[in-house]
């Protein structure tokens, strides 16, 4: 969330990234320390889980550095709205979208009415998460969860915290038979699935969807479409009908307290009726850009979100906004899978412009991008679509090449200039 004019930039930096543990690899002593420690706070543990069973199981872990890594990615460098978004919710994963709708209509039909929850708010999700299935992660759950568990350790170690229950988790999942071990692979955070559970999530809140007596989100579109429906009702409320956002113009008068801002504007503690804000002066923003009156079937209560202040789009949002968030705890990721939802459903996306003169670039034009940088030498970067920290590095070199001001990123108008000849 950076402003190239007005420096909003997102400070992920966490408590935990300062403890040191994430400076170097961890040691196999260490490691091994940490499962015996681990092994003896199993008492503890929100469900059962005895000391042998979890060194049985947890013995056959390995400390994954891919998860250190990542989590150095997420406390360090900060990345824009408007780069975000145009990714994830680029025509590409639109019109794969709309399949996915088309061809499981009944199915999705069907978990739609069982949980009053949009289906294209789940398949949005599916979109987000692993892009309609293929790109689930590829690190065992088991070594991820504890890894995690022992590079983010409880701060209380004698309470209870999330990433020791989530390594207790990924180890009952498996003791109890309920994934199939060589099936059983994630993201760095031990996110599992088509749509992404981690274990201790999924042993609250996952569900069969197809019928078969059997809960599997690897290998089941139903279930796991029907563990995400039930994620979104059972721990947010869903409230069917009611929009996650409206696209708003705020009324003159109180622009002045939305300036811009190093983070999201989000106050729900002034949440009113659709109405109240009506009456007030603000107004829906309609697909072209028109400013259109604010109203919202059922009257529902909202309350204002702006991801960047003013100028920049502004919503206001309904408790969806929250449930989407207690399913991935960003706003980003709320926006970005509200807004491809939106786009699924026929609407548009965010029509007012972002605060920049270098707006983000789909997918396709990052492979572009990556495929040009690949052939001026930069050989480790790989040409799909997500400019990771290889073609940031690689953006970095070429910009300092042409003269470019320092910068590891590049938008619409800067990828001009930078692959001009």
């Amino acid at each position: 969330m950076k402003r190239a004019t007005f420096a909003v930039a997102l400070a992920l930096a966490a408590p935990w990234a300062q403890a040191g543990l994430l400076d170097q690899p961890m040691g196999t002593d260490q490691f091994a320390g940490c499962v015996q420690e681990l092994a003896a706070r199993t008492p503890g543990a929100l469900r059962p889980l005895v000391r042998d069973d979890f060194l049985r199981i947890a013995s056959a872990a390995r400390y994954d550095d891919r998860v250190r890594q990542s989590m150095l990615v997420q406390a360090g460098e900060p990345t824009y709205w408007w780069d975000d978004l145009a990714m994830t919710t680029d025509e590409q994963r639109v019109a794969e979208g709309k399949q996915v709708l088309a061809r499981a209509a009944e199915t999705l039909q069907r978990i739609e009415a069982r949980f009053g929850v949009p289906r294209e708010v789940v398949v949005a999700i599916y979109g987000i998460e692993t892009n309609y299935g293929p790109s689930g992660g590829r690190i065992p759950v088991l070594d991820a969860a504890i890894s995690y568990a022992c590079l983010r350790p409880c701060p209380n170690p004698a309470a209870t915290c999330v990433s020791r229950e989530r390594a207790y988790a990924a180890v009952r999942l498996l003791r109890d038979g309920k994934v199939v071990p060589e099936h059983y692979q994630g993201s760095w955070a031990a996110a599992f699935g088509r749509t992404q559970f981690v274990p201790d999530t999924y042993e609250q809140i996952a569900v069969d969807g197809d019928g078969d007596g059997v809960i599997d989100i690897v290998a089941s579109e139903p279930d796991a479409w029907a563990s995400t429906a039930s994620h979104l009702q059972k721990r947010g409320g869903w409230s069917m009908g009611v929009p996650v956002y409206v696209e708003v113009r705020v009324p003159e008068a109180q622009r002045r307290e939305f300036a811009p801002t190093a983070k999201s504007i989000r106050l729900p503690a002034r949440s009113r009726k659709a109405s109240d804000w009506a009456a007030q002066g603000w107004q829906a923003v309609g697909p072209n850009g028109e400013l259109q009156p604010l109203q919202v079937a059922g009257d529902p209560e909202l309350y204002p979100f702006l991801p960047v202040g003013l100028p920049g789009p502004a919503f206001l949002v309904s408790r969806n906004f929250q449930s989407i968030y207690r399913y991935n705890n960003s706003d980003r990721y709320v926006m970005e899978v509200a807004v491809l939802a939106h786009k699924l459903a026929g609407g548009p996306g965010i029509v007012t412009p972002w605060p920049t003169d270098d707006p983000g670039l789909s997918r396709a034009q990052v492979r572009e991008l990556q495929q040009w940088l690949l052939e001026r030498g930069h050989t480790k970067v790989v040409p799909d679509g997500v400019p990771g920290r290889n073609t940031r590095d690689a953006i970095e070199a070429e910009r300092a090449k042409k003269g470019m001001p320092p910068g590891r990123r590049v938008g619409q108008r800067t990828m001009r200039e930078l692959m001009q000849p």
